[in-house]
């Protein structure tokens, strides 16, 4: 996997050139993969339950991720999405009593943001992002708006366990933000994509927040295979 992700689309390459970050992973025993070949992510298995938090920001048109851990382990996911296409998707799933939606982003502040939707000509039409800097004539969403804590107490959840942040270059500040505050002290797996490859974000913003997270006692468990996606887990008792 390692030398997959080393050699797909030039990275390694890019790498060298400091436009992509690039870490070897040796992966952890439980750790599985779940989802579709787009909405694929890993999570570590162990201790999984139906006592098992979960918060997902970023669903999009693919639950499959969400769906597995519904289906194998009973987890409780709360899923947040302020896009009109990804809450429409989401209420067409039979996803169960277990799991619930939100139509809120996450951001490092409480409140509202504009969102810029994606060009006419991304394979992606629904993920709009309040931090890529599209150009071009394509709309603008404003949405409603929550930091991490603020979230824990609209779902009504007293912790989390899995967090898994794919919020279009949001990561960056929320990350910041949380590791500032202390709100992951509780969070034993961590998933979040990192787009720095959006127009306007940075490969160094990714380094930087990968530092902060090691830091704060996580490891790297899992990449995916397109080198944004990663799992991190805690290194001991948390």
């Amino acid at each position: 996997m390692n030398l997959y992700r080393a050699l797909r689309r030039g990275t390694v390459l890019k790498a060298l050139a400091g436009r992509e970050p690039f870490h070897w992973v040796r992966r952890q025993p439980g750790v599985m993969e779940y989802g579709s070949k787009y909405g694929r992510w890993a999570v570590q298995t162990a201790g999984l339950s139906e006592a098992t938090v979960v918060l997902s920001f970023g669903l999009g048109e693919d639950v499959s991720f969400e769906q597995a851990l519904l289906q194998h382990h009973g987890c409780t996911v709360h899923g947040f999405d302020p896009t009109p296409a990804a809450l429409r998707h989401v209420a067409q799933q039979a996803l169960g009593p277990r799991f619930a939606a939100y139509g809120v982003a996450l951001a490092a502040h409480d409140g509202h943001l504009q969102m810029g939707l994606p060009p006419a000509d991304a394979a992606d039409q629904v993920s709009a992002s309040a931090h890529a800097h599209y150009s071009g004539p394509q709309g603008r969403l404003q949405v409603p708006c929550l930091t991490l804590a603020s979230a824990l107490a609209h779902c009504g959840a007293a912790r989390v366990d899995v967090l898994k942040m794919d919020v279009e270059g949001a990561e960056y500040p929320v990350l910041a933000q949380a590791l500032a505050q202390g709100w992951l002290q509780g969070v034993q797996q961590l998933l979040v994509e990192f787009h720095h490859f959006l127009p306007g974000l940075q490969a160094a913003q990714t380094r930087q927040a990968i530092a902060g997270l090691l830091q704060a006692g996580f490891q790297t468990a899992w990449v995916g295979r397109t080198n944004h996606e990663y799992l991190f887990t805690r290194r001991g008792p948390a």
